[in-house]
């Protein structure tokens, strides 16, 4: 038998911001009382914010369903506009209807016509959709965009994950080959830093870790890299210690450092160098400030550096994580190419 899906929980702040928008029509005429210096009428109020949230209450149903049942954007919108102007003019002609039985005031007579509560139909059905999109259709929208961006990126880290495995490890595995018979130990060594380095990419942990854990895991990388291209590539690294408990995205420097290597450094006939800071601001600002810095030739001027995707990885995994408060540039200093990412410095518990 086949197991049915769980139902999807509503937000949490959706029953506080129907409550909030069935206020905004009372609150609306009483202001209108008021500046005109009149009395509020507190029942009407009363009855204007029960049959607000009635409405909204309505229209927040049949979205579910809809919503459920994937009906289009146009049909769940067309049944909620006839839903909230029918219920509306229902309401106003059911009002009139009561009034005129039992004398009471509800409606004012000349309010009790057809015309007139169709038309007040229409005005409170056309508010009530305003105030559904406002208090439950645009949150959900913001927050159902920000969860597909999360599990883009999340599914661009898997996939960055797994890149290290095809390729690498089969230009890894072709150098250990290489070396069994000419330098055994050497073979070994790269054979545990193959290891250590495709063991933590293969660990689901959290999104976060230290800087002293990103470096040891980058220092693996390059390692591996050296030894693969002999007399091809340095690597140098200045971590403060003031960073190294702080903590950055997972990954988040690999592929500017795989950027380095690969369009800058190894480009270099001579041989090149990759550095690899880290500093914390000391002025009071928070700041962690991350540079990978290589020798190679550099983009030609007025033109985007290769690798491309994995910088707009980095710059999308920042802007999601730490929107403003992050800063990505990649720029050419004394002949240098380096990315630079700055994030506020964060802790670890």
């Amino acid at each position: 038998m086949a197991k049915r899906e769980p139902k999807a929980r509503a937000p949490r702040w959706r029953p506080v911001a129907v409550l909030a928008a069935s206020l905004v029509p009372a609150a609306l005429d009483a202001t209108r009382a008021l500046g005109h210096g009149d009395a509020v009428d507190l029942g009407t109020a009363a009855k204007t914010t029960v049959g607000e949230l009635l409405l909204l209450l309505a229209l927040t149903c049949i979205f579910d369903v809809a919503t459920r049942r994937r009906v289009t954007g146009a049909r769940c919108f067309a049944l909620m506009a006839g839903v909230a102007v029918g219920a509306s003019a229902g309401g106003v002609l059911a009002a009139g209807a009561i009034g005129g039985f039992f004398g009471w005031a509800l409606v004012e007579p000349a309010h009790r016509t057809l015309a007139v509560a169709m038309r007040m139909g229409a005005a409170t059905g056309v508010m009530g959709l305003g105030l559904f999109a406002m208090a439950v259709a645009l949150p959900l929208a913001a927050s159902s965009a920000r969860d597909t961006e999360r599990l883009r990126v999340a599914a661009e880290l898997a996939r960055l994950r797994a890149n290290l495995q095809p390729h690498f490890l089969f230009n890894t595995l072709s150098t250990v080959s290489g070396l069994v018979e000419e330098d055994p130990r050497e073979a070994r060594r790269l054979i545990a830093a193959l290891a250590d380095l495709l063991r933590d990419s293969l660990v689901e942990a959290d999104d976060m870790r230290t800087i002293n854990e990103e470096i040891a895991w980058l220092q693996h990388y390059a390692d591996i890299l050296e030894t693969r291209h002999r007399g091809s590539i340095a690597f140098r690294w200045e971590i403060d210690d003031d960073t190294r408990a702080l903590r950055v995205p997972r990954l988040i420097l690999q592929p500017l450092v795989e950027n380095a290597v690969k369009h800058g450094a190894l480009r270099r006939p001579e041989g090149g160098e990759v550095a690899v800071r880290a500093t914390a601001g000391r002025d009071g600002g928070g700041r962690l400030t991350c540079v990978v810095e290589d020798n190679g030739p550099g983009p030609a001027p007025g033109s985007a550096r290769p690798g491309a995707l994995g910088i707009d990885l980095v710059t999308r995994r920042l802007a999601l994580k730490y929107g403003a408060a992050a800063e990505f540039r990649l720029e050419t200093v004394g002949g240098r190419t380096c990315s630079v990412v700055v994030i506020p410095a964060e802790r670890a518990p």
